[in-house]
Parts: C-alpha cells; sequence; structure tokens
C-alpha cells in the first residue's frame, strides 16, 4: 500500500516510474551531481529476478526507481545527520557518502514491468520482478 509523502503519521514509500517505451533521455534525466553509488546483488531465480541494493541510512521517501524492461535505475540521496556540521566539530574521518545516488541495474532478461514487489528492510532495498514470459505462436500450415 502506498502512502502519502503529506500524512505526518506514515512514511512516504519509494516512487517507482515505469517505462515501456523511450519516453525519456536517460543523460538527461540523471544530470544531477552524484555523490555515491551504492552496491548491489543480482540473482535469476525460477520465477523471476531479484535484486539487493545496499542503501543504509536512507528512507523510502527518498528513492526513485525508474524502471525499464531491461534495465532500472535506482536514485536518491542520503541525508547528512542533523547537527553534523564543520561547525559543530573537526572531522578526523569522513568514509560514508551523503547527498545524492544513482545506480543503474541491467537485467539478463527482460521483466514484466508492472509486475513486482519491494521492501526496505535494515537498510537492505529487495526487489523481485518477474521475467517476460516466452510467447509462441502457432504457424498452421495449409
Amino acid at each position: 500500500m502506498k502512502h502519502p509523502a503529506s500524512d505526518k503519521n506514515q512514511v512516504a514509500d519509494i516512487r517507482f516510474i515505469i517505462e515501456d517505451d523511450t519516453g525519456y533521455e536517460e543523460s538527461s534525466a540523471f544530470s544531477e551531481l552524484i555523490n555515491w553509488q551504492p552496491l548491489y546483488n543480482l540473482y535469476t531465480t525460477p520465477d523471476g529476478i531479484m535484486v539487493h541494493i545496499e542503501l543504509p541510512g536512507v528512507s523510502k521517501g527518498d528513492v526513485t526507481v525508474y524502471l525499464r524492461r531491461r534495465y532500472m535505475i535506482v536514485t536518491g540521496s542520503r541525508v547528512t545527520p542533523t547537527g553534523l556540521t564543520g561547525e559543530c566539530c573537526v572531522f578526523h574521518n569522513l568514509e560514508i557518502p551523503y547527498g545524492s545516488f544513482s545506480r543503474r541495474v541491467d537485467f539478463p532478461i527482460p521483466i514484466e514491468t508492472h509486475q513486482y514487489h519491494y521492501e526496505l528492510r535494515e537498510g537492505i532495498l529487495t526487489m523481485h520482478f518477474q521475467t517476460l514470459k516466452e510467447k509462441i505462436i502457432p504457424i498452421e500450415e495449409e
């Protein structure tokens, strides 16, 4: 179930944008500065494709998935912890990236773009996609 972002008692959900045609140019859609790329694992299963993406510290409402039959692009941002500025302390080690991220995941076989399930738990976004079923068209002999 999708939750409205404006409802203070509910958490915003991940936004999926499904593109079945070539309705946008990838280079122009993701031209903003990217600070980091999350790591991911991809598995094929008997009934589809499973993807796990590392997104610790990222809220559902800060994630957008652009979904195509052959690939997806996951974008969003991880916000710097509140009060953590150069004015409050002296930084000695900064390894955790903050800011905008983007990651393209190519699928080994085409997926059904409207058939997916996902969950974000303990910093791992898990997505399951059904693959396209082969369509066999019988040819009759005359």
